[in-house]
């Protein structure tokens, strides 16, 4: 759009992102107030968006197979992810996406097992950013398949130019990240919980804000002496209100009744609830002078409370905590020489070299002052053995 394009393939959201175009209600509404203002009101455009969302309501089994196959906790396993990715590419010419995490450790295979059964996308994330909690490694990835018949044609020294530009924003963020989340745990093969929270394999789908919600629900259910939704979020309120769209499975009658308290809930898509207010932001945050490109109008909307002081630039940047070094190791003082006691008999040893290393310059070791050195050699009036031992007992005395 900046550049000067003039025709943009779009989809309309119900049939939007994933493997389709961008919606065409964000892309038309992205361009409001600005010189490449498309002309078309949102509100007739809805309608349209109403009959398509209709359609995909009709057809939604075929496009559940469609959707990607997302495993937040890593737990999918190399034999389930070929038989998932079998079955649907038996009964259904779609594309399938699979995404999961190496949190548990078995991601990468579930991955090659996904690849053998026909799997057409796989997340990843470049190396500096996978594993632990994140996605396998994109360079791997793509590593395993060349010279087979599911080669990427992705070169790896290109991919490298990628990795190293990662790497970089890696080391300047270091300090902010978590080494737990870079590790393997394998206790989340038994509890089964993505992110710290609750397992994936329920309803509802547990994908970020519905994970926190839950979990935070689940602890207050705890905490309250057992007694489940004595006390209750408002997000979850609002979930079983129906404003974070319509529930996958059914809510029980009882546990809304005990939630929302007789409320009804909402039927119809939440945000047509909403009214439009992107050319209202615009305008206001234009008329603040908070306007310098594009993307400060939706810093605008999104966090209308902060955004003006930050694009004002009176709230100063995040400091970056410096990455801790540790000191560097204390080189222990090798001793040149030492005395050592043979038998009550004391020696003066000089230490020349510690693996191969010198510690002292050769030279004739000297008995240290005051201490007597052991006779060598013939000695007057001396009685020889025959052969070389070691003296334990003399049963004798001098003038004998």
């Amino acid at each position: 759009i900046d550049a000067g394009v003039d025709i943009l393939d779009t989809a309309m959201s119900p049939f939007a992102l994933g493997t389709s175009q961008p919606p065409t209600e964000s892309v038309v509404a992205s361009v409001i107030g600005t010189p490449r203002d498309t002309g078309i009101d949102l509100l007739p455009l809805r309608n349209v968006r109403n009959v398509c969302r209709e359609m995909r309501e009709k057809y939604e089994p075929l496009f559940n197979a469609i959707a990607d196959r997302v495993d937040l906790a890593g737990l999918i396993m190399p034999h389930d992810a070929r038989d998932l990715i079998s079955g649907i590419k038996e009964t259904m010419d779609v594309m399938v996406n699979l995404h999961s995490h190496c949190t548990s450790g078995v991601a990468p295979l579930s991955y090659q097992a996904a690849i053998d059964a026909g799997v057409d996308i796989l997340d990843t994330a470049m190396s500096p950013f996978a594993l632990g909690t994140s996605q396998p490694p994109t360079e791997s990835v793509v590593a395993s398949v060349i010279g087979t018949p599911r080669d990427t044609g992705i070169d790896l020294l290109p991919l490298r130019n990628v990795r190293n530009v990662c790497r970089d924003m890696r080391e300047k963020y270091e300090p902010l990240f978590n080494a737990i989340a870079d590790r393997v745990d394998s206790d989340v093969l038994i509890y089964q919980l993505p992110g710290g929270m609750i397992s994936n394999l329920i309803s509802p789908p547990l994908v970020t804000p519905t994970s926190q919600i839950v979990g935070t629900q689940a602890v207050f259910n705890v905490l309250m002496d057992g007694e489940r939704y004595r006390n209750v979020t408002t997000e979850v309120k609002d979930y079983v209100r129906g404003l974070y769209g319509r529930p996958p499975a059914p809510i029980s009658p009882e546990i809304r009744e005990l939630i929302i308290d007789g409320e009804e809930p909402v039927t119809v898509r939440p945000a047509d609830l909403l009214a439009p207010i992107c050319g209202q932001m615009c305008k206001e945050a234009t008329e603040q002078g908070l306007v310098t490109c594009d993307e400060d109008v939706l810093t605008y909307i999104l966090y209308p409370s902060v955004a003006p002081s930050f694009l004002r630039g009176e709230r100063q940047a995040e400091v970056i905590p410096k990455p801790v070094t540790a000191p560097a190791a204390r080189i222990a003082e090798i001793p040149s020489s030492m005395e050592v006691e043979v038998d009550g008999e004391i020696f003066s040893v000089r230490i020349v070299t510690v693996e191969g290393s010198s510690v002292t310059v050769p030279g004739p070791a000297t008995a240290p002052a005051g201490k007597g050195r052991a006779p060598r050699g013939d000695i007057a009036g001396g009685v020889k053995s025959n052969m070389q031992g070691m003296v334990l007992q003399v049963l004798t005395q001098k003038g004998n």
